[in-house]
């Protein structure tokens, strides 16, 4: 056996390098069955890359194969895909504000608690008087790393229409349950709304075809930001059942600037629960 010069680890005499922790293992070289004193090992970085190494790149690092899982496995710890499901009618201008305002703050929240994050965001009002649901994009991508694309892209919204109170909240769901998750993380959906949805509407018949959806997909985490006093918007609550999640409280009131600042601390508190929740 080969004892890691760095961790300690018990390797097999033909590995060349730990496959705990990456460290070159010293061939020992045999004189009269006296080992002689050890190679210097040269220690490899143990903290994976922020982008994620290609076969290519790795075999250039002349990694045998057990190393190079052991690698994959760390560049695919702890991350998540975040879809934002936001109502942009015309009384959610503060909470439009409040996003662009403060999304670097909220995804630097959760990656210096070790989670890489993607975000991207479906804008949505009311189908039923033909106002169709937009994803955004990002260079042509679903999901962005790059707050402050996102930020950029989330500044060009505008709040209008929205027809009467109900909102096409839960065919914006499971339109956002279509979108291309990465495999290895955590899916993540966070739905901003201040008013109830239509059921039935376009493509939602009832509230369980939309839990049992978010069942199918696997989606690790769901939050809710709704108006969680209104009995009108409790239905949301069902949705619960389908993934691990909380409800936050949206707020109340007509000023948007005082709902952008509750938003923001609510966005905050968010990031917090979204790291804490990743594995």
């Amino acid at each position: 056996m080969k004892i890691c010069s760095n961790c300690g680890a018990s390797n097999l005499e033909g590995n060349n390098f730990c496959i705990e922790c990456g460290t070159a293992l010293a061939p020992v070289a045999i004189t009269n069955n006296t080992p002689s004193t050890p190679i210097a090992p040269t220690v490899l970085p143990t903290v994976p890359p922020t982008k994620p190494l290609s076969p290519s790149e790795i075999n250039a690092y002349g990694l045998g194969q057990q190393v190079q899982q052991k690698l994959q496995q760390l560049q695919n710890k702890r991350s998540a895909d975040i879809m934002f499901v936001l109502d942009c009618t015309g009384s959610m201008q503060g909470e439009i504000e409040a996003i662009k305002e403060a999304i670097i703050g909220f995804a630097n929240t959760i990656e210096s608690d070790g989670v890489r994050v993607r975000v991207g965001l479906i804008e949505f009002r009311d189908r039923l008087i033909q106002e169709e649901h937009r994803v955004l994009t990002f260079n042509g991508e679903t999901f962005t790393s790059d707050a402050v694309a996102f930020r950029n892209e989330v500044a060009k919204l505008r709040a209008g229409g929205g027809g009467d109170e109900p909102e096409s909240s839960l065919d914006a769901i499971l339109l956002a349950l279509r979108q291309p998750f990465t495999a290895t993380g955590s899916k993540v959906i966070v739905l901003v709304t201040d008013a109830p949805p239509h059921i039935p509407d376009i493509e939602t018949q009832n509230i369980e075809q939309v839990t049992q959806a978010i069942r199918n997909i696997g989606v690790q985490q769901l939050y809710l930001v709704i108006r969680t006093q209104e009995q009108s918007s409790q239905v949301y609550l069902k949705l619960l059942e389908g993934a691990r999640g909380l409800a936050f409280e949206l707020g109340k009131g007509d000023d948007f600037r005082q709902r952008a600042e509750d938003f923001k601390r609510t966005l905050m508190s968010l990031g917090k629960t979204i790291s804490q929740a990743t594995r």
